[in-house]
C-alpha cells in the first residue's frame, strides 16, 4: 500500500524493438527475475519500460520504477528503494526485511535500472526479496550479467543495420536507418539512390546504437552527410558508444565541453541555478551557461524532464561516465565542494521560515532533489573539518525527515551522524530534537526517551556555560517532550509542558508554534475537552493559513476533525478530514495519509457507511504497518479503532469480514480514493442505485470480480474474450465512480446485504 512514482514517461517514439519488447514480457512469464543486458546506448531502459507499461495490468499492486544511477552502497539501494515504494518511517527492522515484509502479500513489478554500478549488492537483494516475496517479479538493466539464481536474461542488441551495397528497400527496412530518420526530424530528407550509400555506411559506422544514432541525427539537421562521416572517421578506437560520445564532444565549442565536463558532478536531475552555481568560474561566465546548457540539450548530451512547471536537466549515464573520466582528481574535488556548498545554501534556506509560498510545493520541489542532498550530505561525511557543516545540512532538512516522507533516510544520517561525528553545542542539540521528533513520530518511544534524556543533559551543560543562554531550541525541546508524553498516555504531563512552551513563544508565528498548538489541540481532544480544542485548533488554522503553511495547516485540519466529531459535527468533521486525506497524500507521507484515513473511517462508522468503514480501517492497517507502532504508539488512539471495528463487526455482521478483506487488497491510491469518496455524503452506488447503472452483463462481472476471479478466469466463466472483460471491468469503474476492484467487491457485498 503505497504511492508509487509513474513509470518514466516517454518523450520520443520507441522506434522498433518489438522482437525485444515481446522477449522481455515472455521471460517475464518464465521467470520472476529477468535482467536486459547490452552494451552502453543500446536502449535498455527504454526497452525496459515499454515491457513493464504492457505488462502492468498483470501486477495487481503496480509497476515500481528506480533508477541506480549514482547510487554507491547497499544501504544507499535500500533507501532508494524504500523511498521509490513509500516506506519511509521505520529503521529498526533492517532494509532488506522491511522491503520483503512491504512486498510479502503483493503482486507487483520493480524495476531497477542501471545495476551495473552495484552488481553483488543487487543480486543478494534480489535473492532475499524474490524469496520472501512470492508475488514479486523483478526487471533489471545492466551492462553485465548478475549470475543470480533463477535469473532469466534478455540481451538487447543493437538495431539492424543495412549491409555493404546495400539496395535503398533493404536500407529503408533497418531499425536504424528508421531511428535516424525519425530523430532527424526532417520532413524534406529522403532517402535516394543517390544518398543510400552514405546513409547505410554512417548506420554502419554507428553498429545500430541506438544512443549513437541520437546523438549522429542531432548533427544531421545542421551537417550534410558526408561531412558527419567525415568527422567521424577520424575517431580513436573503443566501443561505438565511447566513439559517437567523443565525436558529439569534439564537435561542441569550448564553451559546452567545459560545462559538459562540470555538470557530471551532479548525481541526478539539476535546475538551471544550481548547474549556473557549481558549474561557472574560471572559463566559464555565469552568463555563459545558460546558453551552452541549452546548446548541451539541443545535441542530445543533457535532457530535460519537467514536473509541476518545474524544468530539470539529467545527464543520461554513459554521457556522464564520459565526463567522470576526463575530469582530474583536482578538478573533481573542487566541483564536488562547490556542489555541496550549493546544496547545503539551499538545505539551510528550505529550513528557514519561508511565508512567500506554499511549503508543500516547496518540499515536493525539495524532495526531487534528494540525489542531490544525499551526495552533498556524504560529501561532507567525507571532507575532513566539514563536521560542522555536515550537522547544518541535516537540520536544514528537517522538514524532508518530518513531513515529506523521507523520516527514514533522516534518521539514518542522524544517527549516524550524532555516533561518529564528536559534534558538540546548539548544533548537537539541533541534531538531537531533529532526530527525536523522527523517532517520536515512528512510535520508537524508547529510543525517543534516550535521545530526550541527552538533550536534557546537553541543555543543562550549555546553561551552565559562560556564554549566554537564549536559544529558542529549548522551547522546540518542549514542543517535542509534549509530543512524547502524549503519545505515553500522559496528558497532563504534556499539557504543562505544551503550556509553557508556547507562553514563552506568545506571538510567534513559527512552524514549531504551530506544531505546538496542533498537539496542545491533540491533548484536548483525547482529555475530551472538545471545546477547548476547537478554540485552540482553530487558532492553529489561522496561524496557518497566515503562513501559507499548509502542511501543518492539513495536521490542524486532522485534529480539528477530531475535535468536531467529539462535539457531533459531522459534516464538517467529514470535510476536514478529507481535505487532510488529499494533502498528506499528495506529499506522499504514509503515517499521515494513514492517519487522516483512519479518521475517515471513524467518521464513516459515525454516519452509519458500515461497508467503507470497514474497508477503509482494514485497509489503514497496511499504511501502519510500514511503522515502527501504529498510531504512533499511542494506547488511547488504537483503542478508538478497536472500538470502531466492534461497531462494524456488529452491524455488519458476516459482511465483515469480506469488507475487511476488500479493504486489505486494496492499493494505497484505491484507499484515499474511497476515503475522498465520503466528502461529498451516500454516493449514488451507497443509495442502490449502482445497480440500475450497470448492464446485466456488467453486473455478471462485478459479482465474479468480487468472488476474486481474475479477468482471465471471468472470460473463461462466462465465455467471452479477456479483452471484453476488461472492457465491462473499466466500463463499472466508471460508471460507479470507483478507482480499483477491491471497491467493486465491496459494493457487491453491499448490495448482496440488501438482497
Amino acid at each position: 500500500m503505497t504511492f508509487r512514482p509513474a513509470l518514466p514517461q516517454e518523450t520520443t517514439t520507441l522506434v522498433g524493438r518489438r522482437a525485444e519488447v515481446g522477449a522481455v514480457r515472455r521471460a517475464l512469464q518464465r521467470g520472476r527475475l529477468v535482467t536486459l543486458t547490452g552494451v552502453a546506448g543500446v536502449g535498455k531502459t527504454r526497452v525496459a519500460i515499454r515491457a513493464a507499461r504492457l505488462t502492468r495490468r498483470a501486477f495487481a499492486d503496480g509497476v515500481v520504477f528506480v533508477s541506480l544511477s549514482g547510487l554507491t552502497s547497499a544501504e544507499s539501494l535500500e533507501h532508494a528503494l524504500a523511498q521509490a515504494m513509500g516506506i519511509h518511517e521505520l529503521l529498526s527492522h533492517s532494509g532488506v526485511r522491511l522491503l520483503a515484509g512491504h512486498l510479502r502479500p503483493r503482486r507487483t513489478l520493480l524495476v531497477l535500472d542501471g545495476c551495473e554500478h552495484l552488481p553483488e549488492e543487487v543480486s543478494a537483494l534480489a535473492q532475499a526479496l524474490l524469496a520472501a516475496a512470492p508475488g514479486l517479479h523483478m526487471l533489471l538493466t545492466s551492462r553485465q550479467v548478475l549470475r543470480a539464481p533463477g535469473e532469466h536474461t534478455v540481451e538487447v542488441r543493437p538495431m539492424s543495420v543495412p549491409c555493404a551495397g546495400a539496395s535503398l528497400a533493404e536500407v529503408a527496412a533497418t531499425e536504424s536507418y528508421a531511428l535516424l530518420v525519425e530523430r532527424t526530424a526532417d520532413p524534406s530528407f529522403r532517402l535516394t539512390e543517390q544518398n543510400t550509400a552514405l546513409v547505410s555506411g554512417l548506420c554502419r559506422r554507428l553498429e545500430g546504437v541506438p544512443l549513437a544514432i541520437e546523438l549522429a541525427a542531432v548533427r544531421a539537421r545542421a551537417m550534410p552527410l558526408e561531412e558527419i562521416l567525415r568527422t567521424m572517421g577520424g575517431q580513436p578506437g573503443g566501443s561505438v558508444m565511447e566513439a559517437a560520445v567523443g565525436w558529439s564532444h569534439d564537435l561542441c565549442g569550448p564553451e559546452e565541453r567545459l560545462l559538459w565536463r562540470r555538470l557530471a558532478v551532479f548525481a541526478g536531475p539539476f535546475d538551471l541555478a544550481a548547474a549556473e552555481a557549481v558549474c561557472s568560474g574560471e572559463g566559464l561566465a555565469e552568463e555563459e551557461v545558460y546558453p551552452a546548457l541549452a546548446a548541451l540539450v539541443d545535441r542530445s548530451v543533457v535532457i530535460t524532464e519537467r514536473d509541476e512547471g518545474r524544468v530539470a536537466y539529467r545527464m543520461l549515464g554513459g554521457v556522464r561516465q564520459f565526463a567522470l573520466a576526463r575530469m582530474s582528481a583536482g578538478e573533481l574535488g573542487e566541483l564536488r565542494r562547490r556542489h555541496r556548498e550549493h546544496y547545503l545554501a539551499m538545505a539551510v534556506r528550505l529550513g528557514c521560515e519561508q511565508n512567500s509560498v506554499s511549503r508543500l510545493a516547496t518540499w515536493s520541489t525539495a524532495r526531487g532533489e534528494w540525489p542531490n542532498f544525499r551526495a552533498a550530505i556524504e560529501s561532507y561525511a567525507a571532507a575532513e573539518g566539514q563536521v560542522d557543516n555536515c550537522a547544518r545540512m541535516l537540520v536544514g532538512l528537517w522538514f524532508l525527515w518530518l513531513y515529506a516522507g523521507m523520516s527514514r533516510e533522516g534518521r539514518s544520517y542522524l544517527e549516524r551522524f550524532l555516533a561518529t561525528s564528536g559534534i558538540e553545542g546548539f548544533l548537537r542539540l539541533a541534531a538531537l530534537m531533529t532526530l527525536t521528533h523522527i523517532r517520536v513520530g515512528q512510535g520508537d518511544l524508547e529510543a525517543a526517551r534516550l535521545s530526550l534524556v541527552e538533550a536534557d543533559d546537553l541543555v543543562a551543560a550549555l546553561e551552565g556555560a559562560d556564554e549566554p543562554w537564549e536559544h529558542p531550541g529549548s522551547r522546540y525541546l518542549e514542543i517535542v517532550r509534549g509530543m512524547y508524553h502524549f503519545v505515553m498516555g500522559e496528558l497532563d504531563t504534556a499539557e504543562q509542558g505544551l503550556r509553557r512552551a508556547l507562553k514563552t513563544m506568545t506571538g510567534s508565528r513559527s512552524v514549531a508554534a504551530a506544531e505546538g498548538i496542533v498537539t496542545l489541540g491533540l491533548v484536548h481532544v483525547a482529555q475530551l475537552r472538545f471545546d477547548e480544542a476547537v478554540d485552540v485548533l482553530r487558532r492553529a488554522r489561522r496561524l496557518c493559513a497566515e503562513q501559507r503553511e499548509d502542511v501543518i495547516g492539513a495536521w490542524a485540519d486532522l485534529i480539528l476533525a477530531l475535535a468536531l466529531r467529539g462535539r457531533g459535527e459531522y459534516a464538517e468533521a467529514m470535510r476536514l478530514a478529507t481535505s487532510a486525506v488529499r494533502a498528506h497524500a499528495r506529499m506522499r507521507t504514509n503515517h499521515a495519509t494513514a492517519f487522516a484515513v483512519e479518521v475517515v473511517g471513524w467518521l464513516a462508522t459515525d454516519l452509519d457507511e458500515h461497508t467503507r468503514a470497514a474497508m477503509l480501517l482494514s485497509a489503514t492497517g497496511g499504511l501502519w504497518k510500514i511503522e515502527v507502532s501504529a498510531f504512533f504508539g499511542s494506547r488511547q488512539l488504537a483503542r478508538e479503532h478497536s472500538a470502531c471495528e466492534e461497531r462494524l463487526r456488529a452491524a455488519l455482521g458476516p459482511h465483515y469480514d469480506r469488507a475487511a478483506a476488500a479493504g486489505k487488497a486494496m492499493s494505497a491510491a484505491e484507499v484515499v480514493a474511497c476515503a475522498l469518496t465520503l466528502c461529498h455524503g451516500s454516493s449514488r452506488q451507497e443509495k442502490g442505485h449502482g445497480q440500475a447503472l450497470l448492464t446485466p452483463r456488467e453486473t455478471d462481472v462485478a459479482r465474479l470480480v468480487a468472488d476474486g476471479l481474475t479477468n482471465r478466469a471471468i472470460s473463461q466463466r462466462l465465455v467471452i474474450a479477456t479483452r471484453t472483460v476488461d472492457t465491462h471491468v473499466e466500463n463499472i469503474l466508471k460508471k460507479l465512480g470507483f478507482a480499483g476492484r477491491s471497491q467493486i467487491a465491496a459494493w457487491v457485498i453491499k448490495e448482496r446485504g440488501r438482497s
